[in-house]
């Protein structure tokens, strides 16, 4: 089996194919052909868990099982806030093939559902949606991660970041303009906010970032707020959506603290299972992703990484 650290994983998941991988997912999911039971949380204290997250696909021929721990106080400690480890198996013999670092699976694969949502969402717009403006809130994985599949997968122009410290922001849009966009320090969250095409919210959730109603026809992606206790968008945003509302996957209508805060019904709403041309979203009006994670999307990481050991 193959030790692979947060480097090798990186370059074994390529943006395109990692992209790809979870449309193929999705397709095989839909067909029957891929089995991932819903996740198995642990409650190690009131602030810590462990997450074990396993899937597999018949076509494929791989299976994933992906094992997180979540420790509030770690970083006072010099650790990881997240920690842990993706098995990637030969679904028919057993055999372990490698292992990937957890971290880097769950920040890629995470910024590649967005990426394939929007990219779905942004083909239903009339012709010419391109240069749009970005807006990444917040400059930790998940942001660096998002800007890295926006330079690599959209059509984007303009790149704005807004993080809690300006050190932050600033590294993460040196990040972006070495990737070719143009890129600035949002300070006025509230007015970048009021003017982006797509909003990216990437925080670990301890307040809310979005407070006021984006403007007609904006996509807005929310990541950061993975369990019922945490939430990134004022209530009063997120009942502004309506139904307008696609999620991930089935689990984010009971671990999508922002809806569950605003009291959104969440049964009905579409999940990428659905696609992303339901004919239940209206694809002129603002419309919110709401991703929580999934097993689905590690299995896909699993088969890009696989087809490369």
């Amino acid at each position: 089996m193959r030790l692979l650290d947060a480097e090798a994983t990186a370059r074994a998941l390529p943006w395109p194919a990692l992209i790809d991988a979870i449309g193929q997912v999705l397709v095989d999911a839909r067909n029957g052909g891929v089995q991932s039971p819903p996740r198995s949380v642990l409650p190690i204290t009131a602030h810590d868990w462990w997450m074990l997250m396993p899937a597999w696909s018949r076509g494929a021929d791989i299976a994933a099982c992906k094992l997180i721990t979540v420790h509030h106080d770690n970083p006072a400690r010099g650790l990881p806030l997240i920690q842990g480890d993706v098995i990637v198996i030969r679904a028919s013999t057993g055999e372990r093939l490698a292992m990937l670092d957890g971290p880097t699976v769950t920040g890629r694969r995470t910024a590649a559902v967005t990426a394939w949502a929007l990219r779905g969402l942004l083909a239903r717009r009339p012709a010419g949606a391109d240069r749009l403006r970005a807006l990444v809130v917040g400059a930790g994985v998940q942001g660096r991660n998002h800007v890295d599949a926006l330079a690599a997968c959209l059509p984007v122009g303009q790149v704005r970041v807004h993080s809690r410290t300006r050190a932050t922001a600033e590294a993460l849009v040196e990040r972006a303009r070495a990737q070719g966009l143009a890129a600035e320090v949002a300070d006025d969250i509230d007015g970048a906010a009021a003017v982006a095409d797509l909003i990216l919210l990437c925080t670990p959730a301890a307040a809310h970032c979005l407070r006021v109603i984006p403007k007609a026809g904006a996509l807005v992606a929310a990541v950061g707020a993975y369990t019922a206790a945490m939430a990134e968008i004022a209530p009063d945003v997120v009942r502004s959506f309506g139904r307008n509302i696609l999620l991930d996957s089935a689990d984010a209508r009971h671990e999508g603290g922002d809806l569950i805060q605003a009291g959104v019904a969440v049964d009905g709403l579409p999940t990428l299972l659905d696609g992303t041309d339901t004919p239940a979203l209206d694809p002129d009006a603002s419309l919110l992703f709401k991703s929580c994670g999934s097993a689905l999307w590690d299995l896909a990481a699993a088969i890009t990484a696989g087809f490369r050991l």
